[in-house]
This record gives C-alpha cells, structure tokens and sequence, in this order.
C-alpha cells in the first residue's frame, strides 16, 4: 500500500474515533458535562492538518466563566488523554490545557496535571524516525507544561501572604518576578532556579526527527516562543533584582543591612545563577535560530540576542563580591566558580532525569533549506500591539505584553 493510501485510511479511521465518541458522549452525559466533552472531542481531533478553532474558543471562553469550570475541563481533557495513541490528538489536548491554565483564575491551585503525557508513543502510523520525533515533541512539551502548573502552584502557595514583600504576580502571566529579600534568600533564589529549569524545559520542545515541519508542530513552537519571553524576562528582573539588592552599600538603592558574611553567601549563589543565565542566552540564539530554519512565523519577528563578555561578567563579580570586608577578591570568585560547578552538575542530572524516558528516541535535527518552503501558512500571527521583543540587554526588565492562548489567533489551512 503506498503511503497516500496508508494516509488516507489513517485520516479515515481517525474521523470515525471521533464521530464514535461524540456519540458517546451525548449516549451517556447529560448536561454541562456532555458539553464540555463534547467541545474538547472536536477541538482535539485526529486530523493532522486542521484545529477546530471555534471548540477551542468555546473551551476557553468556559474557563474564563468561573474558576468551577476548571476541573470539569481539566476532567475532560485528562479522559481524552489517557485514551488517545495519535500524536496529534495528545498535542492538541496539550494546547487546549495550556490555554486552559491561562484563562481560569483557578489555575495556580492545579498543581500536577492531571493526565500524564510523560511516556507517551504514537501509534498513530508505522514506526520511523518521524513517529518517534512526534512522540519526543509530545513528552517534551507535557514536561514543561507539567513544571510550569507545579511551579506556579508553589509559588502561591509560598507567598499568598507576603503582599508587603516585593513579589509581583498576576494570573495571565507565565512565572514571577522575584523581589530578592535577605530573610527569605534562599527561598528567592531557589524561584529563579526553578525559572531556569523552566526555561531549559522550554527549549527542549523542538523538532526531534525530519519530516515534523507541519502546521500543527509549528503552532506549539509559536506558543514555546512566546512562552520564552516571558519566562526570560522574568528571569532578567529577578536577577536585575538581586544585583541590585546584594551590591556594595555605595551602590545599592534598598541600601539594606547586611554583615560581610550575609553578602558573601548571597553573592556567591546570585553570580551562578547570573553566569548560568549567561548560559542560556547562548543556548536561546541557538533555539531562535532552529526556529527561524523551521519556519516558525513569530521567529522571524526576534532580534539577536546579545550575550554579555566574560570581562563583564568578571567586573560584575569584582562589583559584588569584592566589597566584602577582610575578603578578597580572588577568593570570593573561585570559591564562587567552585559552587557553580558543582551547581550545574546537579542541575544537569535533574534535567536529564526529567525528560528522558524509556521510549525517548532523539534524532539529530538537520535543519535543511526546504523547511521553510514546506511550511507556507503563516497560521498563527500575533497583532501588532501583542508582539513581544525581547530585550538586547539579557539583563534588562522584559517588555510587558498580552498572553497569547493557543489556538486564540491561528488559522490552519
């Protein structure tokens, strides 16, 4: 059978699992349950090439009505979940909740998702390169929507009281921005740690294999780049945050009181955090690339992304850490370097511990010429006034901009 005619029979057999559950859905629910099931069947089809959008509006017009309809919509998308073996099913479902979790106010109390994608393998087509690359995308991109739901659960939960405290937080917005504070430093500094996780969880979600360059593909790496900005720019502010907070005296504008050894410890953690943001920059100019190659409509808006020197960097610690009374210099860096060697070996495990499973297959990405061209549709554009630049200075505040939902604004065709 050539592979048009296994394609045809897979598109076919696909719309017949959905008719089927539709009509058992309306057999056996009642009600705003029947709805709900009924909306995310048809927003979460098995066809490749499309998204119903209007059942995506209708789902995440649903979670804006009340913080009460998360949980049936979190039901209904985690029943879709564990039945479903098409790539494309388990994508579409991983959009709708990312929507889903920007709309409702009730978000930041899910915690866990509540479907686990972690170890999934599409048996939607006959094993190849391409089959495992869709399955990687999906367990990747499940990955950081799961860290993302813990992340903003935690800190909630961790600072629902603290409103004198600096935070910033609102419910459209992705991660916070961490105001630092020398009685709770280790909890702050743990937050922008996490956001780095989050971040490197982020650019994992690519392309793992040839052949993935779809429209559906491209819409979640829209979606990953928008997430960038916002989850960079927090990242910035925390750190533009903690330099200032932690400097010398002389330069610090909350000017607050802290003994040699409290500026020490401080420092020491705040510039492995710093060079490993410096890291990241590199690693983001690498991901914005790929995705300019690939095709991806909201790449091609990004600017380079300037990286600060090593000198810089050097002069920064001198600028932090070299104030210290009776300390000097020198043994403040290395002991510094020292830390931050060990921290990225640690950080490193947990991030390979995270998003490798049993199933995960990893293809070498050959970025060739024709990827653009296979991609003509621009189906996921952002209006002018929701364009988000990022900053050329890695450490300035992010640009503050409007949540774009999955699906919200693209047209497949």
């Amino acid at each position: 059978m050539s592979s048009s005619a296994r394609s045809w029979w897979r598109r076919a057999a696909g719309t017949v699992k959905d008719k089927q559950s539709l009509y058992l859905t309306q057999l056996v629910g009642h009600g705003q349950r029947a709805e709900i099931d009924a909306a995310v069947i048809r927003a979460t089809s098995h066809d490749e090439r499309s998204v119903d959008y209007k059942n995506a509006a209708r789902v995440f017009a649903l979670a804006r009505t009340s913080p009460a309809c998360l949980k049936p919509l979190m039901s209904a998308l985690s029943r879709r979940a564990r039945r479903t073996r098409s790539w494309a099913v388990a994508l579409k479902i991983l959009l709708l909740a990312h929507g889903v979790l920007l709309c409702s106010s009730a978000a930041p109390h899910v915690g866990r998702l509540p479907f686990d994608l972690s170890d999934f393998h599409d048996c939607s087509a006959r094993p190849s390169s391409t089959s495992y690359g869709f399955s990687a995308f999906v367990r990747s991109y499940f990955q950081y929507l799961d860290y993302r739901s813990v992340l903003l659960s935690s800190f909630v939960l961790q600072h629902s009281n603290d409103d004198d405290k600096g935070n910033t937080f609102s419910f459209t917005k992705l991660v916070p921005v961490v105001a630092f504070n020398v009685s709770t430093f280790d909890d702050d500094l743990g937050m922008v740690v996490k956001m780095q996780k989050l971040l490197d969880l982020l650019m994992q979600v690519r392309p793992y294999a040839n052949g993935m360059e779809v429209g559906l593909i491209l819409e979640a790496m829209d979606c990953v780049v928008i997430e960038i900005f916002e989850v960079y720019g927090s990242i910035c502010s925390s750190i533009a945050s903690f330099l200032v907070d932690v400097g010398p005296p002389s330069y610090s504008v909350k000017r607050t009181e802290k003994t040699g050894e409290e500026r020490r410890r401080m420092g020491i953690a705040g510039m492995q955090v710093l060079r490993r943001a410096v890291e990241q920059s590199d690693q983001l100019s690498s991901f914005f690339d790929l995705c300019r190659t690939l095709g991806v409509p909201n790449a091609a808006e990004i600017p380079p992304i300037e990286s600060i020197p090593q000198e810089d960097i050097r002069n920064l610690e001198a600028l932090v850490l070299g104030d210290i009374h009776g300390i000097p210099y020198s043994e403040i860096a290395q002991a510094g370097r020292e830390e931050e060697e060990k921290g990225r070996n640690d950080l490193s495990h947990q991030q390979s511990a995270t998003v490798v499973t049993k199933k995960w297959e990893v293809f070498e990405d050959e970025a060739t010429s024709s990827s653009a061209d296979c991609c003509e549709n621009a189906f996921f554009t952002l209006d002018s006034e929701e364009k988000t630049q990022p900053t050329s200075s890695p450490w300035a505040s992010s640009v503050p901009h409007h949540a774009v939902l999955p699906y919200s604004l693209g047209h497949m065709i």
